[in-house]
């Protein structure tokens, strides 16, 4: 069973306490300690422990300064705010770890077990040298200062070189400098295997031969196998205890190659990442089997340092990919956590927004203005809410589409993130077009009043100018008191439609079951068009299917579509309409209610198909063309869409209207 290393976490900041115990369960027990003299008193009585240091507790500076200059063995991580003095000063003592008041759960984690492996290390080191001193007197050998501390400061330089864990190669470079330094050998150098590459490679030693430099070992090279299979480190003088010569004479071809005496594999992760070799000691004495030992220790204390800079790399170049995608992003991205604070703001978000500020992460979300303040509150405080809007900012003149959805994970809402586009082009680019558009509306809407009101005046002028010479014939009177009548009738009707159409009263929107006005619009045509060969039928969902509409004009819109299917099929024998209503169970607070109209008809006639919604466009004697821009009109003033498909077997006109957020409403 795996004993739970002893932790003491020095904070009196409850919250970051109690964050951090809940982050270290399964991993530490942690014991929380708010006061310096109980402080004092546990690291006398138990000693060598995990000490997570507050820099905000009290004198917590003294206390690790004290911890330094007493050579205590304690594994130290140190918390406070980042670039501070007095995180500053803390850097100078040496600790284990420096990381911020608020670290994200899987890299503290990450963190910790790094630091009790240390610690673990450290413990063993020391049991080894006591063994080792138990050993040696036993055989009454005199102690050799310089043999047996030898490799007792190797790991005091290697915690320093943590310090470059943001570069691997530096790192590398100070673990065989010290290395060198505190062992006093002639050589030393590492091979690595990078995640980019099928082989180990030379990268770092002191005066290393050439071709070491050069060479690259692949992965199933027999010596990395053996590496794999054996896992423990190759020494010329133990050389004899390997029972294949096969083995041995490849184990000393390598020894050869590399100049070494030493070879000590790496491990990170559970698999070989590389290797140590040393050469010959500076003094020419041989190493002696306490010597080997030491260096086994050193080595596990290596790979812990490697993997964890490995660890540190993989994970610096994610964020750094990460933060590149994001700031590649042609659209604004703004993300704040679950108390409002902003914690990402790209390059197309600051050109967008343009805020005051400079410094705008770590700030409150009002330094972006009301409007996206006041939008990511409202999904941090309903996360379920999906919230759209555009507005033009009225100190940059722009208009600015956003939208905003929380950030849920398991626990709950963590924050809320915002899409911003600047629409300033795309808006100027939508108006152009819509004046195009009303422009060739006019311009179309000319031309056809021009002829449909021409042809009333044709036959008013031909009677008019025959009147002088057949008026003394009664029969010719009455025809042209008839037609004249007629076509001035026409004229009226013509005019009274396109004031209905130019003018429509203002809908008056309520809650209404979309059924109601469909059913009056197809009692209104079976009544119209009482011909025996017209069968309308209607179908629809039980369900309630409740819109924000206005009757009148939604009954107008279905009279209109369903009387150009009843006129198109011409009473033709089994003429048929089927009328469709269907509705989708609202999600999240939206649905929306599916309307169609199916004829059995010929269809609509090509030339027209491209030009159904203009007015005037039909086919029909005496028809204005008006039914269609009057129906897509209502559709639109609800918010809804309308699509039509047509062939020769028929026509199916498709409406699609949002129902009521909340229907009971």
């Amino acid at each position: 069973m795996k004993t739970v290393p002893s932790s003491i976490l020095y904070s009196r900041d409850d919250s970051l306490v109690d964050r951090l115990v809940r982050i270290c369960t399964g991993i530490a027990a942690i014991q929380p300690i708010a006061d310096q003299e109980e402080l004092e008193r546990w690291l006398a009585q138990f000693g060598d422990m995990l000490l997570i240091a507050d820099l905000r507790a009290p004198n917590c500076l003294d206390i690790l300064a004290d911890l330094k200059r007493s050579g205590s063995p304690n594994v130290v991580i140190v918390m406070g705010s980042e670039r501070s003095d007095p995180m500053l000063a803390a850097a100078w003592l040496d600790p284990f770890a420096t990381t911020s008041l608020e670290p994200e759960r899987r890299e503290f984690q990450a963190l910790l077990r790094q630091a009790l492996e240390c610690h673990g290390l450290r413990h063993r080191t020391r049991l080894l040298e006591t063994e080792l001193a138990t050993i040696n007197a036993r055989h009454a050998r005199p102690p050799n200062p310089q043999v047996r501390t030898l490799f007792t400061a190797p790991l005091q330089n290697f915690s320093k070189a943590q310090r470059n864990f943001d570069n691997i190669g530096m790192l590398l470079e100070s673990v065989v400098d010290g290395l060198v330094a505190t062992a006093k050998v002639s050589r030393a150098g590492i091979f690595i295997k990078s995640d980019v590459t099928a082989d180990f490679r030379f990268q770092a030693g002191t005066r290393c031969p050439a071709p070491t430099e050069a060479m690259a070992v692949d992965v199933g090279d027999p010596f990395v196998l053996w590496m794999e299979l054996h896992t423990h480190l190759v020494s010329r003088s133990t050389l004899v205890n390997i029972a294949d010569p096969v083995e041995r004479a490849m184990l000393k071809r390598m020894l050869d190659a590399f100049g070494a005496e030493i070879i000590i594999p790496l491990y990170a992760a559970g698999h070989l990442k590389g290797w140590i070799f040393v050469g010959q000691r500076a003094t020419g004495i041989p190493f002696e089997v306490a010597d080997l030992e030491d260096l086994t220790a050193l080595a596990d204390h290596i790979s812990t340092t490697l993997e964890k800079a490995l660890q540190y790399e993989a994970t610096a170049l994610q964020k750094a990919l990460a933060e590149t995608l994001l700031h590649s992003i042609p659209f604004g991205i703004v993300a704040c956590d679950e108390n409002a604070i902003v914690r990402w703001f790209n390059s197309a978000a600051r050109e967008i927004l343009q805020p005051l500020e400079e410094e705008i992460i770590g700030q409150r979300v009002e330094v972006l203005g009301s409007r996206v303040a006041d939008m990511l509150h409202r999904s941090l405080a309903n996360p379920i809410l999906h919230d759209a809007r555009e507005w033009t900012e009225n100190r940059t003149k722009t208009t600015v589409s956003a939208e905003v959805r929380a950030l849920v994970d398991p626990s709950g809402c963590v924050g809320a993130m915002m899409m911003l586009r600047d629409v300033t082009g795309a808006r100027l680019l939508r108006e152009k077009e819509e004046q195009l558009e009303r422009a060739a509306f006019w311009n179309e809407l000319a031309a056809s009043m021009s002829h449909e009101i021409r042809n009333p005046l044709v036959a008013i002028k031909t009677f008019a100018q025959l009147l002088p010479k057949r008026y003394e014939d009664p029969d010719f009177r009455a025809e042209f008191s008839q037609q004249v009548t007629l076509e001035v009738d026409q004229l009226n009707h013509i005019i009274d439609k396109i004031n209905e159409f130019a003018n429509p009263p203002k809908p008056v929107f309520h809650p209404l079951d979309i059924r109601k006005p469909i059913e009056h619009a197809v009692a209104r045509i079976q009544s119209e068009f009482n011909h025996e060969n017209l069968k309308i039928h209607l179908s629809s969902d039980d369900a309630a299917l409740q819109i924000n509409g206005d009757a009148v004009s939604l009954e107008e819109c279905m009279y209109h579509l369903l009387r150009n299917a009843a006129e198109n099929m011409a009473n033709k024998p089994g003429s048929r309409i089927n009328v469709i209503v269907k509705g989708r169970t609202p999600q999240q607070g939206e649905g929306n209610v599916y309307i169609m109209v199916t004829d059995n008809g010929g269809g609509i006639a090509e030339p027209l198909r491209d030009k159904v919604y203009s007015p005037f466009s039909t086919t029909k004697a005496r028809g204005l063309g008006l039914g269609l821009p009057i129906a897509k009109r209502v559709v639109v003033d609800h918010n809804g869409q309308i699509d039509i498909e047509t062939s020769a077997g028929g026509t199916t006109v498709s409406l699609i209207l949002p129902t009521l957020r909340n229907p009971q409403e």
